[in-house]
């Protein structure tokens, strides 16, 4: 309980695995993150790496979920990989963050 490295450690990890058409039309939403339980008084998402960067954004959709959105058109074939970042606070204090790796396989066509 005392460890600072394993209390800043995420709770969870998924990974996500995306099928993407290419040249798809922007902002489009490809992935959402909410909690189950929320406990703390306020959540924060982030991207904290990944290849295609510039090509992501993450925003707020209510309370308790985040939303990636792809910003710009990719041309196919190519592998795209983004990590993203919920961690719950209480009074400023992280409780806990979820980590979420989600790799989109863009298609060279457009169909």
């Amino acid at each position: 309980m005392d460890s600072r490295a394993c209390h800043l450690a995420a709770s969870s990890i998924s990974f996500h695995y995306l099928p993407l058409q290419a040249n798809r039309t922007v902002p489009r939403v490809l992935f959402k993150m909410s909690t189950t339980r929320f406990v703390g008084d306020s959540l924060r998402f982030a991207i904290t790496g990944g290849r295609g960067q510039g090509v992501f954004a993450v925003r707020r959709s209510d309370r308790q979920t985040g939303e990636l959105l792809l910003t710009s058109p990719v041309a196919g074939p190519a592998t795209l990989e983004v990590e993203l970042e919920m961690s719950e606070f209480s009074h400023k204090i992280l409780l806990g963050k979820h980590i979420f790796k989600v790799t989109a396989f863009v298609s060279p066509y457009v169909f």
